[in-house]
């Protein structure tokens, strides 16, 4: 059965060809605000969003490494709870951070890569076209800033790391050669050379080569007391890993025996010379094990709440409810420090940044939290619960809000609600970047459901909640593709158009029985738009074929919401649009907010996430006689710099607010007449600025009873939420 088409033709249209003005306008008074981070970047300081490992400094000074933070904090260090330094010099002209950090007294030592921008760097700073450098950055502990130049260092000519890189692989640009572990006394440097299966040793202090041996892929490296060592062997989150008790030579002494479904993650010696193993296995734990003369390790005890953060109530976060550890340590104190990322190490070749960094001290001898700090969000949106405004979901967490607190202190991490352990299946994992980011939260008879979009819009997630048995994960409930999801995952999918699926026997895997296309539309497949409106009804905004709804069909007997091409009712483009970009559907008043191109100012490739320079109210879009009340000329400027654009749309009482792509900067409307009222851009607890808000759905906004107008924004810079409080 087709879908009903509609047509919008008989439009009453108002001042369509007289669009009013977006530019005339004032700065508005409000104050700002953030979600999801430690550190609002009023001070200069973010919680980076992603930790792959860590080394603690005998004064507690936790320095970490990743390959990626967008604002270049790829190496950090941090201590009693504070930022103390960036690294910098690890983020742009071809440099990226590592997987693997150590620290002696002198120095810090960490993995990084260096690489050519698609071969438009050259010189004896870059490697040769089609090529990446893999090897290790020295960095003085004094100024972590200030590289430690040596003989055989290379790189950097041109700032404060000049000659302190030690270059140990060349390899095809693409090919992951990550050192994945490093570690280092005062004189001597041990690296896990991951790709060629080694350990390499160098002197600590002109960093040249004194030895090697063979080990099948080594990660982490941990030096116990008599200066033997324990190494990780095994491919990066891979179950059949070993831990190697080896001497400062690689001549073998024992080994660790390891529970069967443990994944070992990092190493570190405990305050009383324990050998402390993280695992991200199902118990996401650390393994405690007591060495004895002539004899193995015996695993004595555990550190952590067994099945960490999917204890009990399922995704409740905690004091040792860890999720995702990526790295351990411990101070001469006897403080133990623990990395996660909701996800683990990164997998070779991935360039996932994890779902949310958390960096947390405690006291080995008892469970007291010392500090802990978030960087929780990333290319990751938000969106209000309709039943109250105190309620705020991102596509993996949700937070409550107290608006009686200071400027960044409103927010509480209240779970995480993604379960990789019981649905591996969740399409998120498999869609593009492997993370949820885009929420739309709708209520259906008074329970809530959450929508998620991928960054490019392509797919819309349904997830349902059953707090009795699952606590706070989001299930797997359905998922609406325009296209087919590249890769062999699902395997049943159509090869092309459109398809659904719909969790029908309720287990939140995606079986083949539960799949149907839909290969009528063809000609809809595309960059569209998906919009769920309070009702439950999906919108797709098709770019040339006009508007589709899919009418929420009730729930089905598992509790999923039923959606179905059949029932589907098609509306043509309006006038004035040739692309529509953007849907917003107001089920309550009938209203549609369109965004999008228009044969004045039409679409280019070149700006394929905005949402366009026109955006247009109809009233009584489903009644039958819809009519155009006005159009907006929103901020447009291609030539500035730099560039005006819109990117996200969100309407709330009585006003429309439109983000800007590259300015920090959120456009007024009244929605009632379609005036410009003013602009807000980041204020000073956020340090002025805020990164791109860079994905389609990156806005939203509600109004509470009290009258005040709450907007969220995606930060792509520094992992958070930017919120801005407004009363008119």
């Amino acid at each position: 059965m087709k879908p009903v088409i509609r047509l919008v033709a008989a439009l009453l249209v108002v001042d369509a060809l007289c669009p009013l003005s977006a530019f005339a306008q004032s700065q508005l008074t409000y104050t700002t605000s953030w979600i999801g981070n430690s550190f609002g970047f009023g001070d200069g300081k973010w919680m980076q969003q992603d930790i792959q490992a860590i080394s603690v400094g005998t004064d507690g000074t936790v320095y970490t490494n990743a390959p990626w933070d967008e604002s270049g904090s790829e190496i950090a260090a941090y201590r009693a709870g504070d930022k103390l330094a960036v690294a910098g010099n690890t983020h742009g002209w071809g440099a990226a951070g590592g997987d693997a950090i150590a620290t002696n007294r002198t120095y810090l030592y960490a993995a990084m890569s260096i690489g050519n921008e698609s071969n438009a760097l050259v010189g004896a700073d870059y490697p040769a076209a089609n090529l990446t450098w893999y090897g290790i950055t020295r960095r003085t502990l004094a100024n972590i800033a200030t590289g430690a130049p040596f003989t055989a260092g290379i790189g950097n000519s041109a700032n404060a790391t000049k000659n302190s890189f030690l270059m140990l692989d060349s390899v095809t640009t693409g090919t992951d050669a990550s050192i994945r572990g490093l570690a280092a006394t005062d004189t001597e440097l041990y690296v896990a050379d991951t790709s060629n299966s080694r350990v390499l040793v160098f002197d600590a202090n002109s960093m040249q080569q004194l030895r090697s041996w063979s080990v099948p892929s080594p990660t982490r490296i941990a030096i116990d007391t008599d200066g033997t060592l324990w190494v990780l062997s095994g491919a990066p989150g891979a179950a059949d890993q070993s831990v190697l008790h080896t001497s400062a030579t690689g001549a073998a002494l024992t080994s660790v025996a390891l529970p069967s479904d443990a994944i070992p993650t990092d190493i570190a010696m405990g305050p009383s010379g324990q050998i402390l193993i993280a695992d991200n296995g199902a118990k996401q734990q650390i393994l405690v094990y007591t060495k004895s003369a002539n004899a193995a390790p015996q695993l004595t005890s555990s550190y952590g709440t067994r099945n960490g953060l999917f204890h009990v109530t399922r995704g409740v976060p905690g004091e040792r409810r860890f999720d995702g550890i990526t790295g351990i340590g411990v101070d001469a104190s006897g403080n133990l420090y623990v990395a996660q990322n909701n996800e683990g190490p990164r997998p070779t070749g991935s360039a996932t940044v994890g779902q949310g960094a958390v960096l947390e001290s405690y006291n080995f001898a008892r469970p007291a939290l010392n500090w802990r700090l978030y960087g929780l969000l990333f290319v990751d949106s938000a969106a209000f619960d309709p039943a109250t405004p105190t309620n705020v979901y991102t596509g993996s967490k949700r937070f409550t809000l107290d608006y009686s607190q200071p400027a960044g202190q409103e927010w509480s991490y209240a779970a995480f609600t993604l379960d990789r352990f019981t649905y591996p299946d969740d399409p998120a994992f498999h869609e593009p970047r492997g993370v949820r980011g885009e929420p739309m939260v709708r209520r259906i008879n008074g329970q809530p459901f959450l929508y998620t979009l991928d960054t490019g819009a392509h797919y819309l997630n349904v997830y349902r909640f059953n707090s009795a048995t699952m606590g706070e994960i989001a299930i797997p409930s359905g998922l609406l593709a325009q296209n087919p999801i590249p890769g062999t995952w699902p395997a049943a999918q159509p090869t092309y158009g459109e398809w659904l699926w719909r969790d029908t026997n309720g287990n939140g895997t995606v079986d083949a029985s539960e799949i149907s296309g839909n290969a009528s539309t063809g000609s809809t497949v595309g960059n569209g738009f998906w919009w769920v409106d309070s009702a439950a009804n999906v919108w797709l905004a098709t770019p040339i074929s006009g508007i589709r709804e899919m009418p929420l069909q009730g729930l089905d007997a598992a509790g999923n919401p039923i959606y179905t091409y059949a029932s589907s009712t098609m509306f043509a483009m309006p006038a004035p649009f040739t692309r529509v970009a953007r849907v917003i559907y107001l089920a309550d008043t009938d209203t549609m907010y369109l965004s999008g191109f228009t044969a004045a100012i039409p679409y280019d490739t070149t700006h394929w996430k905005e949402a366009g320079p026109v955006l247009a109210r109809y009233d009584n879009w489903r009644s039958g006689a819809p009519s155009q009340q006005y159009t907006i000329a929103l901020p447009w400027d291609t030539s500035s710099n730099p560039q005006r654009t819109t990117v996200g749309i969100a309407v709330a009482g009585n006003y429309i607010f439109v983000a800007e792509l590259y300015t920090a900067k959120v456009d007024v409307y009244d929605a009632r007449t379609g005036q410009a009222v003013g602009y807000m851009t980041p204020g000073a607890s956020v340090g002025s600025t805020s990164g791109w808000v860079d994905v389609y759905l990156g806005i939203s906004a509600v109004q509470r009873d009290t009258g005040e107008y709450v907007i969220l924004l995606e930060d792509d810079a520094r992992a958070k939420i930017l919120m801005y409080r407004w009363t008119p």
